[in-house]
């Protein structure tokens, strides 16, 4: 009898044992959610395109990666960390939180924690768009003859930079907002310079690029209108 209470209580022991391991090692999916939970993103307001490098890794992800002077912030689709530089043999490598970026010219190398390593060819043509959404830019659009780009950032400012770069114009939160069957109307003035933004749900052709944008776009500005496409930034 006494035999036996001693085999359970050790058989029960046992398992208490098990079940408390098995609740402290989380599964990498779960281990992945309580690390982005733990993220504390930095001021990205005033990062320079130059330092943005967006990839694509086949059909299946598309990714940005920041690079700074002493580490690489990473911005995937469910989750933004900090890598910070490890030696390797060429490029430049990174690693943190169980991620491995790997630059070498036009490529990347990404491996995600429960992944396989993804090599990734760089798309120059997100360079700019991605670098907005990472400024916390909503809306951004571009023109051709002169050259110009306009980025919305919700509540807070209007930056227009126009004539192959020689002009900006930054406004403060719009003096009025409007959408109307299917078209939004900004307006804006400061003490030189006035604005006014149509931003109508039309398919747009950009005349250089030939690339497709969901929205054409009519900007006036000081009484010159010019016309382009433009698309938001989630």
């Amino acid at each position: 009898m006494v035999a036996h209470f001693k085999s359970s209580a050790l058989l029960i022991f046992a398992l208490l044992l098990v079940l408390g391991c098995a609740s402290e090692q989380e599964s990498p999916s779960e281990l992945q959610k309580s690390q982005q939970k733990q993220v504390t993103l930095p001021d990205f307001s005033s990062i320079n395109t130059k330092d943005v490098f967006v990839y694509n890794c086949g059909d299946s992800l598309q990714f940005t990666a920041h690079v700074t002077n002493d580490s690489t912030w990473l911005f995937l689709p469910d989750t933004a960390l900090k890598v910070s530089p490890v030696p390797a043999g060429s490029g430049a490598k990174y690693q943190g939180s169980r991620y491995i970026y790997w630059s070498k010219g036009n490529e990347a190398i990404l491996q995600e924690p429960t992944g396989p390593f993804m090599t990734c060819t760089t798309s120059p043509k997100e360079k700019s768009w991605q670098a907005a959404r990472i400024r916390g830019v909503d809306f951004r659009a571009l023109g051709q003859e002169p050259g110009w780009h306009l980025e919305i950032t919700e509540g807070k400012q209007i930056r227009y930079v126009g004539s192959y770069g020689q002009d900006t114009v930054f406004t403060p939160v719009p003096n009025s907002k409007q959408t109307v069957a299917g078209q939004t109307v900004y307006e804006a003035q400061t003490e030189a310079h006035s604005l006014r933004i149509e931003i109508s749900d039309e398919l747009c052709t950009d005349s250089m690029s030939g690339f497709q944008f969901p929205f054409k776009v009519t900007i006036t500005v000081d009484g010159e209108t010019y016309r382009g496409c433009g698309r938001t930034l989630e």
